[in-house]
């Protein structure tokens, strides 16, 4: 009876040995199992409006017509590494473009990340640009002429004069685009209204014949525009918007006397 009793006993250790053992061995399986997991889980961001760095020769180019900003989605399983890349001030890597071997003509050129911290991947968008590249001029003295839309004074008033503090300005840009301007305007911004005598900052703008903005550089890029007004007479209520209109006849005079200086 003693030798069943201590077989029994031997019996229920083993197997109780062996449940203890599957046990043990299935929680390590499972640790490992997530172990694994967490270190292949990985974290998307996108990041928009970054900004391209073209690589050119800007003494013998001028590059116009492309977006100056990319869309970037951030792929990496390190969140730390990744909210650093996210942040302005503390990202590594930058999206560039390289023009340094191309010449006049209209190009299409990839983006690329650089300087991307390891264990992350990137994809731009778009992944391509197109860039006009053009022989850099730059012609000196082009006339500003003032530009005041007749729906932006108030009805009680006429312009009496209109005058900007820098009357002449240098312009920087292709050769193409260059033969294309018809004037350099000083514009009143569309949000602003005369409703009396105005003094303000504003931009300058190079147009073609039919008042397309043409890419350029026009140093310096705005101007202090001053208008002065008087109230509407009876005698002159006729002749406010005709003033507008020979305004615009000086303007094309002065800007085409101001392409053969």
């Amino acid at each position: 009876m003693k030798n069943y009793k201590k077989i029994w006993y031997v019996l229920s250790s083993i197997f109780f040995a062996l449940v203890l053992f599957v046990y043990a061995t299935s929680n390590n399986f499972q640790n490992n199992a997530n172990i694994r997991l967490n270190k292949s889980e990985t974290y998307t961001n996108t990041i928009t409006n970054v900004p391209i760095d073209v690589k050119y020769d800007s003494d013998e180019y001028f590059i116009s017509g492309f977006s100056s900003e990319a869309t970037v989605s951030l792929t990496g399983s390190n969140r730390l590494t990744l909210a650093s890349e996210m942040q302005e001030s503390t990202r590594k890597f930058k999206v560039t473009a390289d023009l340094t071997d191309v010449s006049v003509g209209t190009i299409e050129v990839p983006l690329n990340i650089e300087n991307l911290p390891n264990g992350m991947t990137a994809v731009a968008t778009p992944q391509k640009i197109t860039v006009k590249v053009g022989k850099k001029v730059k012609r000196d003295g082009m006339i500003v002429v003032p530009q005041v839309d007749q729906s932006q004074i108030d009805p009680k008033l006429q312009i009496d004069s209109v005058t900007v503090s820098n009357e002449r300005v240098s312009v920087t840009t292709d050769q193409e685009t260059l033969a294309k301007i018809d004037r350099i305007i000083a514009l009143l911004p569309t949000s602003e209204r005369i409703t009396g005598n105005y003094s303000g900052s504003v931009p300058l703008q190079a147009i073609d014949r039919n008042g397309v903005v043409l890419p350029v550089v026009i140093t310096p890029f705005d101007t202090t525009m001053k208008v002065t007004t008087k109230p509407v007479t009876p005698s002159s209520s006729t002749s406010n918007s005709s003033t507008s209109s020979s305004s615009e006849t000086s303007s094309s005079t002065k800007a085409t006397s101001s392409k053969t200086n």
